[in-house]
């Protein structure tokens, strides 16, 4: 009977040690599928990456390539190109919620502004998809029991120190301007303390931070593309009636 105790002891104790290794050993391409997953689900478009690398032992990871489609009735075939995201996790916060991540960083991100016939902007429909899934999920999470064993199934909260996107660029497109293709700088962003003290979901961290993105890219479009236009047509329409008054005086004489 003791060897068969023990004998269910090891298999057991093997049956973890395998589990464990298969997380380890395949936490890149674990992470990239969830990313993918809620991604495309919170905003309602394909999210997709090219690459992650997780680095347990220092804290580190790195995701290149995650690209966020545009939502339906828009040209672009992307609304976010995020080039290469570095993280710095501070491994001690990970014994318990909520969990601190202490710096993301950005390179090279890119954003697509599409302004289309319906005079609609595509960042503006991918916020209302965020902010629809958002209210979806929290009357979904009302509706559970509170002590049901599908609490552990909750997502984690988490603490950003610091956000950071650095040489990120604007493609923009305006349908009321012919289609005109501009490009523009993206001015840096950087943001702090997100999650509060008590941290926040990762779900609504990201809703979080591309919203700011996006108000940051959509406030550069206006000052440098429309208000600049607006500017353009107002300074032809004086050029214009200066010279029907320059006609007119000329008569006059």
């Amino acid at each position: 009977m003791k060897k068969v105790i023990l004998g269910l002891v090891l298999v057991i104790v093997f049956a973890i040690a395998v589990g464990i290794y298969y997380v380890l050993t395949n936490l890149d391409s674990l992470v990239e599928a969830a990313i993918e997953k809620h991604g495309s689900a919170a905003t309602q478009t394909a999210v997709s990456v090219d690459r992650v690398k997780i680095d347990l032992a220092n804290g580190a990871g790195a995701i290149s390539g995650l690209t966020i489609a545009n939502p339906e009735g828009f040209a672009m075939p992307y609304a976010f190109s995020l080039g290469e995201i570095r993280t710095g996790i501070d491994l001690q916060s990970l014994q318990e919620e909520p969990y601190i991540i202490d710096e993301i960083t950005i390179l090279a991100p890119q954003v697509f502004v599409e302004i289309n016939e319906g005079n609609k902007t595509n960042l503006n429909e991918l916020k209302k998809n965020l902010s629809d899934a958002s209210s979806s999920k929290s009357v979904s999470a009302d509706k559970k029991d509170e002590t049901s064993a599908e609490d552990s199934t909750a997502e984690p909260r988490l603490i950003i120190r610091q956000v950071k996107f650095a040489d990120g660029s604007i493609q923009a497109r305006v349908a009321a301007l012919q289609d005109k293709e501009y490009q523009l700088k993206l001015p840096a962003l950087n943001m702090t303390n997100l999650g509060g003290s008590t941290g926040a979901t990762g779900s609504e961290l990201a809703s979080e931070i591309l919203n700011r993105l996006t108000d940051r890219a959509s406030e550069v479009v206006q000052r440098d593309i429309i208000d600049a236009e607006l500017d353009k047509l107002k300074d032809k329409a004086r050029a214009r009636v200066d010279e029907e008054k320059a006609k007119l005086q000329e008569q006059a004489d």
